[in-house]
């Protein structure tokens, strides 16, 4: 059973020359494997004297040497482990790596640089799949650094081929310079959660979907959940997002501050427990495409109990950790609705319900048997808007944060008051609703009820704006009280300039979506535009839309029904492996069958149809339809146009039913099939020979018997002409009249 992550793993840090390839690592390594992890993290360290030397050095007892590294490497690869070779720098004087500073930066990245490139080179020659080329280093990973690390980076890339990172942390991330030069952003994603000693999975939960109370953490996640955060990373650099890091110790409180060792609470195995737990259904849920997977920082190398350390060994985090692993577990399923503007909407594991609205969306359903729409059947503007806003304020003699919502300068709705939280599961959201006129101008929200008393200061803090669903953002809004915030004080407002955003309040005039519905048994809807649509893996139901135009559908592998929408102008639908269903419209639709035994309806278009791989049914409609049986033993049925069938390699049965029909057997044994009024016809390729033996299967309302059939067979040209009547009659291509005998005929 598939995992919850396509990287799932541990790291393992090494804190001593030897440490990873002790009988007591050995040990560790195993009881990683036997978790389900299909990775392991291997982090040696090197050093620098103090936080702002310029010399990197490896101590022979603090640093693994190379043979070691490379038999490190060895082992776990032995286990089916995947390895991230993380080196990591600190301070020999107690430096943490975010203060690395040195005072010379060339001299630094020149001995830093020279230190990379050499472990590199290990990771080369012993396989390792990953390769960071630094971590945590803030202070030195900004824009002014970015030549520093373009040249590290062409380095390693000389000696190494494998994917290369960086571990940043997670208040560093926004801030990184080079992300477009690596292959994998990685992120040791320590995000606080809630301020609770012992909160609930669902608080903790919350945490990850919502904007962080505390004004760093929101500024350095952009004022984002963190999910959102780590998902506009991706989406901005174009690359997959892998924890790095990511962990909790067994420590009451760790929620917190899950990346502190500072703490001294009480041993709590529970909250780490619960930690995971929340950890995993967010990111298993919303993790998508986008997100690669995650390290759990760390299991000890020594393989030891650490009662309150980070690593889950022996404790109720390491069953948990193992059944995600090896997909015991499913992810929550999610409802998301999209806006009236262009959405990503790129989702995990469970069976989510997921909904485009208008704009050209992108839609990724992950693993779970999925409900997808990628918008409405027809295109309208929106007649009425919803924004919610949600946030928290002080109370003041028992009076919370008022705030007035306004549109084009007038009032929306009654005010509302906000009250205290003490995280983001306490967070309040209002919902104000409100007819579109003509044209939106300007959208405000505004603190009204600012003041002082016995309670402190009244303030007023929005963590999020939303307006049809679409989130509005920090860097948009003009906001007098404090810039570059959604905080309110002194009875200002938070103002946004709409005059170029009227696709947000009335839809936009496009709804052209593309939609993959992952792993699961997925039903998928395009709704209107021209939609491509992927259903993945397992036994999809896909369709285009009633009036879709030039749509692609792909069944992709499983058992899937593909269909065109009754008024199509002409889509194209491929089954993929499996045996499929696939059913045309009105329009001129392109039918795939692809591997496996599948049945193909045309509809009434024009259609171009074609069986594949399998032993496939093939029924004609309306129109002049090409029917193409191709390998396999085939059955192809014309509808009432004038068609072309052909039935290719394999013993086919062929029936041209009504219209003016050419018929082709192709290789293999065939029969061509006449009924009443089956017009006039041409049979192609007719063999009769010891290879092959073609059959001509007439219904006996037709004729009885073979002495029938022969008094309306005439030669003609090269050909045999069969007429029954003025409006029905077969052509026999190739053929010589003397060489026609009972065998070559068949009555039904």
């Amino acid at each position: 059973m598939a995992g919850v992550f396509d990287t799932q793993g541990f790291g393992v840090l090494s804190e001593y020359n030897g440490s990873l390839v002790t009988n007591a690592a050995n040990s560790a390594m195993q009881q990683i494997a036997a978790t389900n992890a299909n990775s392991i993290e291997l982090a040696p360290r090197i050093f620098t004297e103090t936080g702002t030397s310029n010399e990197v050095v490896a101590p022979p007892d603090k640093t693994e040497s190379d043979a070691n590294i490379a038999t490190a490497i060895d082992n776990a690869r032995a286990l089916g482990l995947s390895v991230l070779l993380k080196p990591m720098l600190t301070g020999l004087d107690g430096t943490g790596q975010n203060k690395i500073s040195p005072t010379d930066p060339a001299a630094f990245f020149a001995a830093y640089t020279e230190q990379m490139v050499h472990f590199a080179g290990i990771a080369e020659q012993s396989g390792a799949e990953g390769f960071s080329i630094g971590n945590e280093m803030s202070a030195i990973t900004g824009p002014q650094y970015e030549a520093y690390w373009t040249d590290l980076i062409a380095a390693v890339r000389a000696v190494y081929h494998g994917e290369i990172t960086y571990s940043a942390a997670t208040d560093e991330a926004h801030n990184v310079s080079f992300w477009d030069q690596v292959d994998v952003i990685g992120v040791n994603a320590y995000p606080p959660l809630t301020s609770e000693l012992d909160p609930s999975v669902d608080e903790m939960k919350a945490a990850w979907e919502n904007v962080p109370k505390d004004n760093y953490w929101a500024a350095a996640m952009e004022w984002k959940s963190p999910v959102d955060f780590f998902h506009s990373l991706a989406e901005e650099h174009g690359k997959q997002v892998l924890f790095t890091e990511v962990g909790y110790r067994s420590l009451e409180g760790t929620n917190i501050r899950p990346g502190s060792w500072t703490g001294t609470g009480e041993v709590d195995v529970q909250e780490q427990h619960d930690a995971f737990n929340a950890f995993f259904q967010v990111m298993g849920s919303e993790g998508g495409d986008w997100f690669r997977g995650a390290q759990i920082w760390q299991w000890d190398a020594n393989n030891l109990y650490s009662s309150t350390g980070y690593s889950p060994m022996g404790k109720p985090a390491q069953q948990l950790i193992t059944e995600w692993f090896g997909g015991e577990h499913q992810p929550p399923a999610l409802d998301r609705d999209g806006t009236p503007v262009a959405d990503v909407i790129d989702v995990g594991g469970g069976a989510d319900s997921l909904s485009g609205g208008l704009g050209d969306d992108i839609i990724k359903g992950g693993g779970g048997n999925d409900t997808i729409i990628g918008g409405p059947d027809t295109l309208a503007p929106l007649d009425t808007t919803v924004v919610t806003v949600t946030g928290y304020g002080s109370v003041v003699d028992g009076v919370g944060a008022q705030m007035q919502l306004r549109v084009n300068g007038q009032p929306i709705g009654d005010p509302v008051e906000f009250h205290t939280a003490a995280d983001p599961s306490d967070y309040q959201s209002y919902t104000f609703s409100f007819r579109n006129p003509d044209e939106v101008t300007s959208l405000d929200v505004g603190f009204i009820n600012d003041g002082t008393g016995t309670g402190g200061d009244r303030n007023l803090y929005i963590k999020g704006i939303t307006v049809n669903g679409e989130e509005l953002t920090v860097d948009d809004a003009t906001n007098p009280s404090s810039p570059g915030t959604w905080n309110l004080y002194g009875n200002r407002a938070i103002h946004y300039d709409m005059t170029g955003r009227q696709d947000l309040f009335f839809g936009s005039r496009s709804d052209d979506d593309t939609i993959n519905g992952g792993d699961g048994n997925d039903n998928i809807n395009g709704g209107a535009g021209t939609d491509t649509i992927d259903g993945g893996a397992g036994n999809d139901t896909i369709s285009a839309g009633p009036n879709a135009r030039g749509d692609l559908l792909y069944g992709n592998d499983g058992d899937d029904i593909v269909k065109a929408g009754k008024y199509d102008t002409g889509v194209l639908l491929d089954g993929g492996a499996g045996k499929d269903q696939l059913y045309g419209g009105l329009g001129a639709d392109k039918i795939t069958g692809g591997e496996g035994d599948d049945y193909l309806s045309g509809g009434g278009g024009l259609d171009i149809m074609q069986g594949g791989v399998g032993n496939d049914s093939l029924k004609g409609g309306g129109g002049a339809a090409q029917l193409y049986g191709d390998a396999g033993n085939d059955m192809l049925l014309g509808g009432t146009g004038n068609e072309y069938l052909s039935g290719g390699i394999g013993d086919d049965k062929l029936t041209g039913s009504k219209g003016n029909d050419q018929l082709s057997g192709g290789d293999g044994n065939d029969v061509f099939v006449f009924g009443p009024n089956f017009g006039h016809d041409v049979i192609a390729e007719f063999q009769s020979a010891t290879s092959a033996q073609d059959v001509v299967q007439f219904d006996k309302t037709v004729f009885a018997d073979f002495n029938a059939v022969q008094s309306h067979m005439a030669q003609d040209g090269s050909s045999v002409v069969i007429t029954l009547d003025a409006d029905n009659s077969i052509e026999i291509q190739n053929t010589v009249l003397a060489n026609l005998a009972a065998d070559d005929f068949r009555f039904v």
